[in-house]
């Protein structure tokens, strides 16, 4: 007798994984569950049933049976969609939409997709995962489903009867994808400006970056002295008076100049502390962070203690 049957588009392994996936959830042992699987080139069937004479002997309720395999059945199959399937979304819509990206490109991306889904937190008020909250969603809807039916077809079933499921892909690939084109562009202006300032002359061997407590950079050069170099000091005025805020006009400063070594003193008063990062990405091993110093002990008046 059947109980329920499954068609579904995906290969003989993920079909069989479903089927595992459901069973697991089955624990009556006194009803056994027979499966039988029909392939075809396009899509697999799953039929579940029972020996009818089993159910005489053993269950009164023939409807309460198929209800409670419903319910290990819709399990498996939250499962299988949140833990197999989705992964075959994701990329069908990198395919379909994001056609200009890079093999190389899209395998960077699903894998920041997949740590993002995996480990994003719902609720962080009881620790709910956010693909904990995916699969209850889909219980939910596979339920309300199949109170009516005894077949489903899974893509189908995706594709018409969990739309915000869907919605909630896109905009979590659409989100990932941006941050990527992001990063991609900013690595990409560091490595210009890295480039520019390897191929000109420094126009000084050191500068002290005092960082006053109001994040204001002040410039000294190795003797402690206020840079007067009347090149520099035109050169930073300058910039000054084209109205860049403090940390462009740092990075402007620096670029121009091409120091051979940097330090900066009383580095935690940086406002932003991702200036930091990128004048270190520019300037790679020219970079120092000085924790104390005479330096520092000569200009603690700017620094504000």
């Amino acid at each position: 007798m059947d109980l329920f049957s499954i068609t579904l588009y995906d290969d003989k392994e993920s079909t069989e994984s479903l089927v595992n996936m459901i069973l697991k959830n089955y624990n009556n042992k006194d009803i056994f569950i027979n499966k039988e699987i029909y392939e075809s080139d396009k899509f697999n069937t799953i039929k579940f049933c029972v020996d009818e004479n089993i159910i005489n002997r053993n269950y009164s309720n023939y409807n309460d049976l198929v209800n409670a395999f419903k319910h290990c059945a819709a399990i498996g199959i939250s499962n299988y969609i949140v833990d197999v399937l989705e992964l075959k979304i994701i990329e069908k819509i990198l395919k379909s939409n994001y056609y200009f990206l890079k093999p190389s490109e899209k395998t960077i991306i699903i894998e920041q997709l997949q740590k993002d889904i995996d480990n994003e937190i719902y609720d962080e008020s009881v620790n709910i995962p956010y693909k904990v909250n995916r699969k209850a969603k889909i219980i939910y809807k596979l339920m309300d489903f199949l109170e009516d039916s005894n077949s489903l077809n899974i893509e189908g079933f995706v594709n018409f009867r969990l739309r915000n499921y869907l919605e909630d892909i896109y905009e979590v690939i659409d989100r990932v994808i941006e941050e990527y084109v992001m990063e991609k562009e900013y690595n990409e202006f560091i490595k210009l400006l890295k480039y520019f300032v390897d191929i000109q002359e420094p126009k000084i061997d050191l500068i002290n970056i005092i960082v006053d407590k109001r994040g204001k950079y002040h410039f000294f050069d190795d003797k402690n002295r206020v840079l007067d170099d009347n090149y520099i000091r035109g050169l930073i005025d300058d910039l000054d008076d084209n109205n860049l805020n403090n940390d462009d006009l740092l990075i402007s400063s620096l670029i121009t100049i091409a120091p051979k070594k940097i330090i900066f003193h009383f580095a935690n008063n940086v406002k932003n502390t991702e200036i930091i990062e990128t004048i270190k990405n520019i300037f790679d091993k020219r970079v120092y962070i000085c924790r104390n110093c005479k330096i520092c002990n000569m200009n603690r008046d700017i620094k504000g203690e």
